[in-house]
């Protein structure tokens, strides 16, 4: 045995309503993923040095971490200020980080992504529904979606930017028999 692995999950959330009229839920989450083991590999840009991999001669052994950090949590209010008018507002988030081994830190041309995705997610939203007839409800909602990741060195992240970002409104009719 030459390896080491674990994934901590822990995650929480709250409901509240104190009244019919107006109610929200938290939650957060979060999830850790660490694995170390021993590879065996073949390499000129190689850090000099390196043992070479028993029993199996031409290749080099070295020590390869790997983490991932997730951590999520969302937000939502809800209130109904009259029988026939309700509105929602919260908003998601959810970010990444973590790290691995480069078995070539000498190479000209980083590997990509040189570890866990550094990345950021967020989707604020927002809506009103209006029960405006026996069985009719009218909805508009808006979402707002932003990605971000952030630089990791590698050659791409010269040409193509990953980051993007967007809103969006739906309106909507619903009849409930």
């Amino acid at each position: 045995m030459n390896g080491v692995e674990r994934n901590q999950n822990a995650g929480v959330s709250v409901s509240l309503t104190p009244s019919e009229k107006f109610s929200t839920q938290l939650g957060y989450n979060y999830n850790n993923i660490f694995s170390q083991i021993y590879v065996c590999f073949t390499s000129s840009a190689a850090q000099p040095g390196l043992p070479p991999c028993p029993g199996l001669p031409g290749l080099l052994q070295q020590l390869a971490p790997y983490t991932s950090n997730v951590n999520t949590g969302f937000i939502d209010f809800q209130w109904t200020p009259l029988n026939r008018l309700a509105l929602d507002l919260g908003a998601n988030i959810s970010t990444a980080s973590g790290s691995e081994v480069n078995l070539n830190p000498q190479s000209a041309i980083p590997t990509a992504p040189t570890g866990a995705l550094n990345s950021s997610w967020y989707e604020p939203y927002g809506s009103i529904a209006y029960h405006f007839a026996k069985n009719w409800t009218g909805k508009a909602l808006w979402n707002y979606y932003g990605y971000h990741e952030d630089s990791n060195g590698s050659y791409q992240d010269l040409f193509v930017p990953r980051n993007f970002r967007g809103n969006t409104v739906t309106l909507s009719v619903r009849y409930a028999f």
